[in-house]
């Protein structure tokens, strides 16, 4: 999640791709397998006030509040959260969306159940600070869930190229990507900007904002999908995609 604005900032330049990607659910990775998993991670939440971490155009905390949620959406692009907010489901349901920064949260200490953070953290410039301010917003024993890009797997194109490979020595530092999306045969109009650190920063980071790490897994299709689904055969050559469950401690 970049600064609003900033020449960082590539969610403005791409507001409109992502609007039109989510909206016409052009996405299958979202659509038939991480928004599932997602959902699936933090299970019941009717009743639970919840933050969506970088919502975009708010996709995600709509799910959320159909499930019974208090949904608080942030996002730094002013242009994502105003589609958020003009959606017409949004105005039937519980959200309220803020243009924020995860590295600085403008909600209370200890106001929210549970904080998801859907495609985000290879976005956020320090995502250090930004677990920091989600565990002070969540409530003792309040919950994280958290889908990235595979930062084991994670290359340019990593969807279609089974070949490629991070060095070593790459791996263990912080590693750029810069690369236009490519999502049903459409382009991003900028590149897209993520930053990637190795699994063992991510699971330290979460540790050191007083988290303790309650699920790991790798969301990925089926062996029949792989086998009889041509899509998924060429577009699923690697493991894509991390989700990590955590509870803060009490």
């Amino acid at each position: 999640m970049s600064t609003p604005g900033s020449s960082t900032d590539t969610y403005a330049a791409n507001a409109d791709f992502w609007i039109k990607i989510i909206r016409e659910q052009l996405d299958r990775y979202r659509t038939e397998l991480t928004d599932g998993s997602v959902l699936e991670a933090v299970g019941e939440c009717s009743g639970a006030r919840v933050l969506d971490g970088g919502c975009g155009e708010g996709y995600m905390s709509r799910l959320l509040a159909e499930r019974g949620a208090s949904v608080v959406g942030v996002d730094t692009s002013e242009t994502l959260i105003a589609s958020a907010r003009d959606h017409s489901d949004a105005r039937k349901l519980q959200i309220e969306y803020k243009v924020a920064n995860l590295e600085d949260l403008p909600d209370s200490d200890a106001t929210f159940d549970i904080a998801v953070c859907n495609h985000v953290l290879s976005d956020v410039a320090d995502p250090a600070s930004a677990l920091l301010e989600l565990g002070r917003v969540l409530r003792p024993g309040g919950r994280l869930v958290a889908l990235m890009l595979h930062p084991c797997f994670y290359t340019a194109h990593a969807e279609r190229d089974a070949s490629g490979s991070i060095p070593i020595t790459t791996y263990f530092s912080q590693r750029r990507v810069d690369q236009p999306f490519v999502v049903a045969g459409l382009e991003s109009p900028a590149d897209v900007h993520m930053n990637f650190r190795p699994l063992e920063f991510y699971s330290q980071a979460i540790l050191d904002a007083g988290f303790l790490i309650t699920g790991l897994s790798e969301p990925h299709p089926p062996a029949e999908w792989l086998k009889e689904d041509t899509w998924w055969k060429k577009n699923f050559v690697k493991p894509l995609f991390l989700l990590i469950s955590a509870k803060l401690r009490s």
